[in-house]
Order: structure tokens, then C-alpha cells, then sequence
């Protein structure tokens, strides 16, 4: 068989091409320490390696939102405990307030602390986590809860229903009793009210052309159609009320919820109503069931008039608002277990995921540096081989 010079140029440039691909790949993944930096270096092996790469980015959107649940669920969870805490004061103070031993003026000490006290409790229910409201629902960026003016019956009328809207702002509570009978919006009806705990009192009149009482810096509107009896101090009957401060709910009432994994979701906050109570912001009525902040508000009202049969009635709402707290506490800690587990659980997976994707694309070290040499040696003895032979002519078979 007749070889042409052409031929060898052509066998030896392939050679050399071959063998310089060989060293260039080799060297490539030495390199970047991975077995697959193109497409092409295996397809079915890049398409694994894209399928993994896809389902650990939904692994991470449902890791950071169960870090972020736990985060927050633990911040509300150490705030509750801390309420929980503070209720055990709330509760001895009522407690001490029902026993009949203690004079006026120690009472309504005992008033001031208990507004203390709920000024603790609104500062723990207005708590946020960086820019979100805790207890606020899906109204994250709103604060849940604010003071407006409430009242308690102290005396045989009126009804809270009575009572159609308060405007203004409280510092202590207002203590009123009826001077006169009457129907409201039908007779002028005499009213008394103490700004400072009963030591001194001033007058005022509803109009029969009017519904309301101005107490200064508050008014109340009473329901047309009202009656009232004048209050008798001997027998402690007729109509009186203490307008004192309710603790308004201005929250979402549902809960903010995030995905932590394709079926699973989680409440990441909680609706404030449905651990403090309060009073709605839209209807201005106090929510049913236990109700914590109403509770201290009447509480906080008797103890200011010295009534220890009135704190005394506050006491088993307030042990049933301290229940509630209770249950509901244990309900985020639940969910902040979850989402700690579920949490875990996802770091595993994604460690799995990487170490499958370190499978499919990862090359050897040990091996790749045994090849670079292999790939460099065969690259090395073409090129002398080959310019042996195309050195060679003619001349060398003469």
C-alpha cells in the first residue's frame, strides 16, 4: 500500500489535534475541578445536574420560610411567656383588691398599678419582629392594638348598649353618677363627675335636645331613649359609670400564613383579639368569650371607686383571659416546633441535593491529576514523533 507524503501530514495534524483536545479537556476540568463545564460533555449527566439545580432553589424558598416562621413564632412565643408572667401580677392585684382591707386612696394605688400593668400588656400585644407586627394577622405593617375610651357600669343603669360612641382621650378614669331621673333625648337630665378619684366633682347637664356627656377632654353619646335613675349614696343604687380606657383591636382577623413546603403552610403570626381580647375597632363592641384587656379595664375601674365586690366579679375573667393566653401560647410554640422541624428537615434534603449534584458534575482530584499527566505525556510524545516524521525526505531512504 502506497503512502503519499500528504497522508502522513494529514495523520500527524489529526494526531496532534486529538491529543491536544484530550490535554485541553483534562486540564479544563483540573481547573474548575468539575467533570462537566459544558453540555456536551455528557447531555443526560447536564440534565440531571439542571433538574436538581431547579428542585434545590424550591427547597431554599421553603428552608428560608420556615427559618423565617421559626424566628418570628419564637420571638412571639418568648413575649407571651413574658405576659404570662406579667398576668400573675395582674391576677394578685385583683386578688388583693376584692379583699375589703385596704382603704380608698390604697385602692386606687392599686388602680395605678394595674394601669400599669396593661400598659405592659399593650406594649408586649404592639410588638414587632423588624418591620412586622406580631400580633396584628395578615395587617403586618398596622399596630394592633391602641387606647380608646370605654366604659363600666358601677351602678343599676345604663346598659353598655347604651353607649353609642366615646371621643377623646383618658388619662385616669372619670367616675359619673346621676343626679336626676330621666329619659335621655326626652327630659334635661343633671349629671356629677369626678376627674381625680372622687376628691372633688363637677356638673353638667344632658339636654332634652341632646344625648351627650362632656367630661372635658371626653364626651359620650348615650342612646336616645335611655333611662337613668339619680344615684342614692346610702343605698349605693341608681345610675353610675366610670368611663375608663378600653384597648382597641385594629388587626387582621387572619393570621398571616407562609408555604414551607409544596402541601404545608404555616401561620407565621397570630390575631391579637384571639389572645388579649379588646374591643373591635369597626363596631366598637368587646369581643365575646375571654376577654384579658376588657377584664383589667373593669378591674382597673372598680379598684379607682374602691369597690371590692366589683374587682372581686373582675376575677374570674381575668383567670379565664389568663387561660387563654395560656392556650394560645402553647399554640404558637407548637407552630414554632413545626416549623423548626420541617426546617431541619429541609437542610437535610438540600444536603442530599448537593451531594447528588457533587455526583453527577464533581470530578476526582486524584484521578484528574493522574490523567493531566497521562493526557500531557501522550500530548508531548506526538509532537516528537511527529516532528521526526515530518522532518524526514526523500533523501533519508537513499
Amino acid at each position: 500500500m502506497r503512502i503519499s507524503t500528504s497522508q502522513i501530514y494529514s495523520q500527524t495534524i489529526a494526531s496532534i489535534s486529538k491529543s491536544l483536545s484530550d490535554y485541553t479537556e483534562v486540564s479544563n476540568q483540573t481547573s474548575s475541578q468539575k467533570k462537566l463545564n459544558a453540555p456536551s460533555d455528557d447531555p443526560a449527566g447536564m440534565g440531571n445536574v439542571v433538574n436538581l439545580r431547579s428542585y434545590d432553589q424550591s427547597l431554599e424558598s421553603y428552608y428560608n420560610n420556615a427559618e423565617l416562621a421559626g424566628s418570628l413564632l419564637g420571638t412571639a412565643d418568648g413575649l407571651l411567656s413574658e405576659a404570662s408572667t406579667l398576668m400573675s401580677s395582674v391576677l394578685e392585684q385583683a386578688e388583693q383588691g376584692s379583699t375589703g382591707t385596704y382603704s380608698d386612696d390604697q385602692q386606687q394605688s392599686m388602680a395605678e398599678s394595674m394601669m400599669a400593668y396593661q400598659d405592659s400588656m399593650l406594649a408586649i400585644a404592639n410588638s414587632k419582629s423588624g418591620d412586622d407586627y406580631l400580633f396584628s394577622g395578615e395587617a403586618t405593617d398596622t399596630s394592633p392594638y391602641e387606647y380608646v375610651p370605654g366604659v363600666t357600669i358601677t351602678g343599676d343603669s345604663p346598659a353598655k348598649s347604651d353607649f353609642s360612641s366615646f371621643t377623646g382621650d383618658l388619662d385616669d378614669p372619670i367616675i359619673v353618677q346621676f343626679t336626676s331621673d330621666g329619659t335621655v333625648g326626652t327630659n334635661d337630665i343633671d349629671y356629677t363627675y369626678s376627674l381625680d378619684g372622687g376628691s372633688t366633682w363637677l356638673t353638667g347637664t344632658i339636654l332634652s335636645t341632646d344625648n351627650t356627656m362632656d367630661f372635658g377632654d371626653v364626651t359620650v353619646d348615650l342612646s336616645t331613649g335611655t333611662s337613668v335613675t339619680a344615684w342614692d349614696d346610702d343605698e349605693d343604687t341608681g345610675s353610675s359609670f366610670v368611663v375608663r380606657n378600653s384597648v382597641s383591636y385594629k388587626g387582621a382577623d387572619e393570621a398571616m400564613s407562609i408555604d414551607i413546603g409544596e402541601n404545608t403552610e404555616i401561620d407565621v403570626n397570630t390575631v391579637g383579639s384571639d389572645i388579649f381580647g379588646g374591643v373591635d375597632a369597626d363596631t366598637g363592641e368587646a369581643y365575646s368569650g375571654s376577654n384579658l384587656f376588657e377584664s383589667i379595664s373593669d378591674a382597673i375601674a372598680y379598684l379607682w371607686i374602691g369597690d371590692e365586690e366589683g374587682v372581686a366579679s373582675t376575677i374570674e375573667s381575668i383567670s379565664d383571659g389568663e387561660v387563654q393566653l395560656t392556650v394560645e401560647a402553647s399554640n404558637v410554640g407548637a407552630r414554632e416546633e413545626k416549623a423548626d422541624f420541617i426546617s431541619t428537615s429541609l437542610s437535610y434534603a438540600r444536603e442530599r441535593v448537593s451531594s447528588a449534584i457533587s455526583d453527577e458534575e464533581d470530578a476526582d482530584s486524584a484521578a484528574l491529576t493522574v490523567e493531566l499527566s497521562k493526557a500531557q505525556y501522550i500530548y508531548q510524545a506526538v509532537l516528537s514523533s511527529t516532528s521526526q516524521v515530518i522532518s524526514m525526505s526523500i533523501l533519508d531512504y537513499l
